[in-house]
């Protein structure tokens, strides 16, 4: 009996001792796979612009001649655009302040907003698109105008709440469609 008690102390050590190590989890990266792009022109009849989207990666939803819905199923955002006439200088003052006065309330919750400006006198289309970095509903704003009859304005949103560095490989995915939309706009009328 005495040799069982002086070897329990023994036995509880090594049945104690064994326990399971684990080791540290690897880094995992989360890989998004998107389709090549295919751009196609949208010609609606009645409509008073044309300009190419993505044909592979959103689906278009013309409301009426003059809003738009390009929608990304898949990565479950939207960019929606809004066409309006112009037929005085207060009509694009109005629009450039109404513009403004939406950018500056997603940009209160950004962290840095970056600017690109595109002209193109030839066709007069000038745009500029407004990028908003961090935790916002809508991180990227735009608009187009003729400076003389037509302003578009246009966003681009989230249809769910997310972290910006989860969906940042989406939103610049989706600002490149953006950039051939505003490149390859046409206005049919002047």
């Amino acid at each position: 009996m005495n040799k069982i008690i002086s070897l329990l102390p023994i036995f509880f050590t090594l049945f104690c001792s064994c326990v399971e190590s684990s080791l540290p989890k690897q880094r995992a990266y989360l890989r998004i796979e998107f389709p090549e792009p295919s751009y196609i022109a949208l010609k609606e009849i009645k409509s008073p612009v044309d300009f190419y989207y993505n044909l592979n990666a959103a689906d278009i939803n013309v409301i009426n001649t003059r809003q738009f819905s390009i929608n990304y199923i898949k990565m479950n955002l939207v960019v929606d655009m809004s066409l309006k006439k112009i037929s005085k200088v207060e009509d694009l003052e109005n629009n450039f302040r109404d513009f403004s006065i939406r950018l500056e309330t997603h940009s209160k919750k950004s962290n840095g907003m970056f600017v690109r400006e595109y002209e193109d006198v030839d066709n007069r289309v000038y745009a500029k698109i407004f990028e908003m970095r961090g935790n916002v509903a809508s991180p990227i704003q735009f608009y187009l105008t003729d400076s003389t009859s037509n302003f578009i304005n246009g966003s681009l949103n989230l249809k769910f709440k997310s972290k910006y560095d989860s969906i940042f490989p989406t939103i610049q995915y989706v600002k490149n469609d953006i950039l051939v939309l505003v490149e390859s706009l046409n206005w049919r009328s002047r």
